[in-house]
Order: structure tokens, then C-alpha cells, then sequence
């Protein structure tokens, strides 16, 4: 993995962390349905934010291909 991977990791990471703070907040706004308010924020904003870190972690790859050798 190397540093451009290493700091996508990390961003997201941080972008996680913050989505659970929204998600928590939206769902004490609406004490009634806690835990439907927390899961619909969270996961709706959790699903793209783990897809963008994979497709950007695969984007920022090596482009080097490791020498094959024939037997």
C-alpha cells in the first residue's frame, strides 16, 4: 500500500467518524424513532463514502506490475 492509498484510508476514515456524528444527531432530533432515523442517515451516507474510498484506493495503485517469471 503506498502513501497516496495510505492517506485515502485515512480521510475516509475521518469521513466515517463524521457520518456517525451526523447520524447520531439526526437521530436525537426525532426521539420517537431513534434508531430508524440513525440507520437511514448513517447508511445513506456510509454506502457511497465506502464505495468512493475502494474505486479511489484501486485509481491510486502502483502502476507498476511486478516481473513474472517463466518456468
Amino acid at each position: 500500500m503506498n502513501t497516496r492509498q495510505k492517506l485515502t484510508v485515512i480521510a475516509v476514515d475521518v469521513a466515517i467518524l463524521a457520518e456517525l456524528c451526523v447520524g447520531m444527531h439526526s437521530a436525537s432530533l426525532d426521539p420517537d424513532n431513534i434508531t430508524i432515523a440513525f440507520c437511514r442517515t448513517f447508511f445513506t451516507l456510509l454506502v457511497p463514502t465506502l464505495v468512493a474510498g475502494f474505486v479511489l484506493s484501486r485509481l491510486l495503485r502502483d502502476k507498476t506490475s511486478p516481473a513474472t517469471e517463466n518456468a
